[in-house]
Order: C-alpha cells, then structure tokens, then sequence
C-alpha cells in the first residue's frame, strides 16, 4: 500500500461519512471536497493539520526514483540532508538515520525536516501532480464533488496564522484524534525508539492544540512560508513559549528544525 493512500484511508476512517469520505467539504460556489490531512480556511483554502509526515515525503522520492532512477541527479535533488537529521538524532549516524528512513517506518511520522524551500515547492508541485491522478481514477461523479483546478502549496505569513482562528467542535476534534490514533498504530509508532524517546522531535500527531485541533503548531519544527528563508510556529531550537500564532522565524537554508505544513488551494 502506498504510504500517501494510508494518508487518505485514515482520513476515510474517521472523518466523514457518505460517498466522498476522504476529505472535507469546502464551500465555494458549491460545497467541493478539500485534499486529506487538510481543513478548510476559507472557501478556497485549506491546510494541512499536521506537519508534512516523513512517509509521505518518502512516497515522493520513491516517485521520482521510479521516474528516473536511484542513481539520477532528479533523484538525489529531492533527497533531505539526512546529516541534519543526526543533530536530532544524537548518536545515530546520517547513514544509519537514511537506511531507516528508506527500509522501515521506524521514522515513518517524523515531521520531514532538512530539506530546501526549492525542494518544498517541487514537493508541492508532485502532491498536486499525485491527487490529480488519484482524482483521475474516480468515476466522473464521484470526481465532481472536488475542484477542477487546485494546487498545493506553501502558506503565506497570514495564511498560516489564520489556524488561530480555526475553532473546531468536540466532535472533531475527537475525530481528529482518531486519525492521530490511526496512523500511530498503523505505523507501531510505540516501537520507534527514536521518536517516542527524543527530546528535540516527536511525532506529526504528538500535540494538539487547544480548540482547534491542529498538531504541535508551536513544537517539533517550524514551517516554511512561501517566503524563502521564513518560518512560522516554533521548534525544538527556538521555541514559541508565547504560542504567538504571527511570530515568525528565520531560516537559512536546509535546518534540522525547520519541516512544512502545506496549503491545499482550490482554483476552480
């Protein structure tokens, strides 16, 4: 099973029910269905509830493997600095950390981390790419029920602290949780020593905040804005101990504290 379908199982599970159970309505001149993992912001716009999880980042690069290849320049181009990854993971090596990440789900709910903001956009552009053609599948009913044109992308400033306004009801916020319990079993995160026992990086699911639901909008890594070289939300190197949904944060380059958290953008 592909790591970004389990994505949207989870999701099918326990969010909704009726014919289009993977993903939540958002209203724009009529109800369509956002992408999975996501609520809506605004008619147009909904985001992701966690960081991006390291599994589906993995399902990215086995994508562009499969394209051109393990040993191609395409394929070492969408490859984290896994170095960065040890200074998380004190006392395993960066080899050790990359043989985990490829042959096992041991890192498989890690926010993924130590990537580029060039490396974020084209993962950007192959998960629209990806639910293109899972949309493409669908009969053309079940198709009509999501936009016709949509992309993923990263947030503005604005855009990703417009969470704070996100007030979810108890039902969903249970509802929520089950994902979180979904995907922690799914994976056995109760195995990983790496990530149930670090002090500086936890899981995608390891915090929800108060009300709305959204997981560790102010730990684990920061996210990238689509503002090279700035961040929102705070990490395990610089924390937001005022839990200030505006503050930012500067980057430079590829950091073991910086991950993403992405916009699903309806178009059409």
């Amino acid at each position: 099973m592909k790591p970004v379908t389990l994505w949207i199982l989870a999701l099918v599970a326990t969010l909704l029910t009726g014919a289009h159970d993977d993903c939540l309505p958002c209203r724009q001149d009529h109800d369509y269905l956002c992408a999975s993992n996501t609520l809506p912001i605004n008619p147009r716009l909904c985001i992701d509830i966690t960081e991006v999880p390291a599994y589906v980042y993995k399902d990215y690069m086995a994508s562009v493997a499969e394209e051109f290849g393990r040993e191609s320049e395409e394929f070492k181009a969408s490859e984290p600095d896994y170095s960065l990854w040890a200074e998380v993971f004190e006392g395993v090596s960066a080899e050790k950390l990359k043989e985990k990440f490829i042959g096992s789900d041991e890192l498989a709910l890690m926010p993924i981390m130590g990537i580029s903001f060039e490396q974020a956009n084209a993962f950007a552009e192959w998960r629209t790419k990806d639910m293109t053609a899972y949309l493409g599948e669908m009969s053309k009913n079940d198709r009509a029920a999501f936009p016709k044109k949509f992309k993923f992308r990263l947030p503005s400033e604005n855009e990703w602290a417009r969470i704070r306004f996100l007030v979810q009801d108890k039902k969903m916020l249970k509802q929520l949780e089950k994902i979180a319990k979904t995907n922690e079993s799914s994976f056995k995160l109760s195995k990983s020593d790496l990530l149930s026992n670090n002090p500086k990086i936890k899981s995608v699911f390891f915090s929800a905040a108060e009300d709305i639901g959204f997981y560790n909008v102010f730990g684990n890594v920061a996210e990238m804005t689509d503002v090279k070289g700035l961040a929102m939300g705070g990490s395990w190197q610089e924390a937001n101990t005022g839990k200030v949904f505006t503050k930012s944060f500067k980057y430079d380059g590829p950091s073991s504290a910086v991950g993403v958290r992405m916009i699903f953008e309806i178009i059409e």
